[in-house]
């Protein structure tokens, strides 16, 4: 019966995290496109507030977790050993990485006058930085969950982290080309006119 409830606690803490990378990444998404710097700066508010539940989320993948991992499978399971590792890497990405550029993005736009967002705020919100740890971060926590299921030894394992790492540069990639900073600088041309 406790190994049933942990392992409620686990996937309720996987599902967490999804919501809150989900949530993050709409945010994201939603800043790169917004027109008006109000609306950016609300995106931008919402992103900063969400990441508060990445903390919560590991904590409840990775104390039930452990417990799966004393009483039933051990620690000489690759996929287990693989996917601590990189939860622990997912929870410096967000704190070190994510939160950071985000609360920077948030304070430039408190800080906007104007009703179009500034070059200089689009060019952070356009922060490589951030979109690569963001979307590695989606794509590892996949990974992890893909892991979870086939349970796959040591080699297999970290082909999937590999290319789920890979994945996350292409994606990010595909996002930011589909935004050309030319597009927002004719934005801003144009209301000034």
């Amino acid at each position: 019966m406790l190994y049933n409830v942990m392992l409620f606690f686990h996937i309720l803490g996987t599902v967490i995290m999804f919501v809150a990378v989900g949530i993050t990444l709409t945010s994201m998404i939603a800043m790169l496109h917004a027109k008006k710097t109000e609306t950016l700066r609300d995106w931008a508010s919402l992103a900063v507030k969400i990441d508060g539940l990445l903390p919560l989320s590991v904590i409840l993948i990775l104390l039930p977790g452990l417990y799966l991992v004393f009483s039933t499978w051990g620690w000489q399971v690759a996929w287990i050993n693989i996917s601590l590792a990189a939860l622990v890497v997912m929870a410096f990405m967000g704190s070190a990485i994510n939160l950071r550029r985000l609360k920077i993005i948030l304070t430039t736009a408190n800080a906007e006058t104007e009703i179009i967002p500034s070059s200089s705020l689009l060019k952070k919100v356009q922060d490589r930085t951030l979109w690569n740890s963001v979307i590695i971060m989606t794509m590892l926590g996949i990974a992890i969950l893909f892991l979870m299921t086939v349970k796959l030894a040591l080699v297999g394992s970290l082909i999937v982290f590999a290319i789920s790492i890979i994945l996350g540069f292409i994606v990010s990639n595909i996002v930011l080309k589909g935004v050309s900073p030319s597009k927002f600088s004719s934005v801003n041309e144009s209301s000034n006119l």
